[in-house]
C-alpha cells in the first residue's frame, strides 16, 4: 500500500471512531512525533547544537530575560 492510501485509510478510521480515548491519545502522539522532529532538525548541525546548548546554558543560569510577546511588536 501507498503512503497515501495509507494515510486515507488511516483518516477514515479516525474519522469513523467513536472513542475520544483513541482521539486523544493519536493527537498526543503525532505532537510528540512533530516535537521531536524539530529538535532532531534544530540539532542536526554542530554549530546549531553547540549555539541552542550555550543558550540553554545561559537561561539556567538565569541570563535570559524575559519579554512579554505583546512587547515583541512596540
Amino acid at each position: 500500500m501507498d503512503l497515501k492510501a495509507e494515510k486515507l485509510e488511516l483518516m477514515q478510521l479516525l474519522l469513523n471512531t467513536e472513542s475520544a480515548d483513541v482521539l486523544k491519545k493519536v493527537k498526543a502522539l503525532l505532537r510528540k512525533s512533530a516535537t521531536k522532529t524539530e529538535t532532531e532538525y534544530l540539532l542536526s548541525t554542530k554549530a546549531n547544537h553547540e549555539h541552542l546548548t550555550a543558550s540553554i546554558e545561559e537561561l539556567n543560569q538565569g541570563k535570559g530575560i524575559a519579554i512579554k510577546t505583546a512587547d515583541l511588536w512596540k
